[in-house]
């Protein structure tokens, strides 16, 4: 029998079409793969934006309030006629109220500042030059429960006050247990922050006592809620500690050749650069760098990160 014979000239074509077929499948197959990775560690990685923030440390405590306040009394009994509303702000001289008995009398504002109808009995304990010899134990144990006033009243009998709103305020707070750098931190004349509901309330320790890790602190306040001055007890945070600047979380840090870095991406390119550590405070750190700023780009999640990899 004759044998069938495969011209090298037919082969080669048939050869080359083979060799590209099996190149393109691997290439296509290469390509989808390199694909899935990449969509996979898109999906993978916690990419966030580098931003300036504070985080706090502060312990809750209650606030006394002491207030440049002054007493009204009526000067006779009789039926009183009261012109001014709590709340109201008054000038000195403004006329606060009118009583009706055996001698008709006017009663005028002793000061300027905002009528306060909220009466406790502190009123001639708590002031702001005597604080040096306050007893707050005493304080503790009188009775603010003061009936509200009527129409007929006795001689002598308080009706409000009028609490000056232009002069400082001072909050008594005490905290206990609190952390030996805190306390040494917490000396005369030095700035302190305060935290009510929504505010921020910046102050200056003006007297402080510190036993072992208790401490007990007179703040003054030159700003303050308006609704301090109808109120004696206020609950307050006290920023014992706070961070400020560039804040990631710890877990974002990569240590490489025992120095501290970052994975950014920068042209969708993950790539790691050095930071210096300021500070850290619960589960974050402040750091800083040359090339940080707030269009820098971090991954949040670094173990899942390859320094090189495209993030297309």
């Amino acid at each position: 029998m004759g044998k069938y014979r495969v011209r090298s000239s037919r082969f080669i074509p048939v050869l080359f079409v083979l060799v590209c077929g099996v190149g393109l499948t691997f290439w296509g197959a290469w390509s989808t793969l390199a694909w899935a990775k990449n969509n996979v560690l898109l999906h993978l990685l916690d990419v966030q934006s580098l931003v300036q923030d504070e985080i706090r440390e502060t312990r809750a405590v209650e606030g006394l309030l002491v207030k440049h306040e002054e007493l009204v009394k009526t000067p006779v009994a009789g039926q009183l006629r009261l012109l001014v509303k709590d709340g109201d702000r008054l000038r000195t001289g403004a006329l606060l109220a009118e009583i009706s008995g055996i001698a008709d009398q006017k009663i005028w504002s002793p000061t300027a500042g905002i009528f306060c109808t909220h009466l406790d009995n502190l009123e001639n304990l708590l002031i702001p030059g005597m604080i040096d010899v306050l007893d707050i134990t005493a304080v503790k144990k009188i009775s603010s429960s003061v009936p509200p006033i009527s129409d007929e009243v006795a001689g002598g009998q308080i009706l409000g006050k009028v609490v000056d709103n232009l002069q400082p305020l001072i909050v008594f707070i005490q905290a206990e247990n609190l952390d030996d750098s805190v306390v040494h931190s917490l000396k005369k004349d030095t700035a302190v922050t305060l935290l009510w509901k929504d505010q921020v309330l910046t102050g200056k320790i003006t007297q402080v006592s510190v036993i072992d890790t208790d401490i007990s602190m007179f703040i003054e306040l030159s700003s303050y809620p308006e609704s301090y001055i109808h109120e004696r007890w206020v609950q307050l945070d006290l920023v014992t500690r706070r961070v400020t600047g560039w804040l990631v979380p710890a877990e974002s840090i990569v240590f490489k050749e025992g120095k501290p870095g970052l994975y950014v991406v920068s042209k969708q390119v993950i790539r790691w650069i050095p930071v210096a550590v300021l500070d850290r405070l619960q589960d974050m750190v402040a750091v800083s760098g040359d090339t940080l700023s707030s269009s820098t780009h971090y991954i949040k999640n670094p173990g899942w990160a390859r320094e090189g990899s495209r993030l297309d």
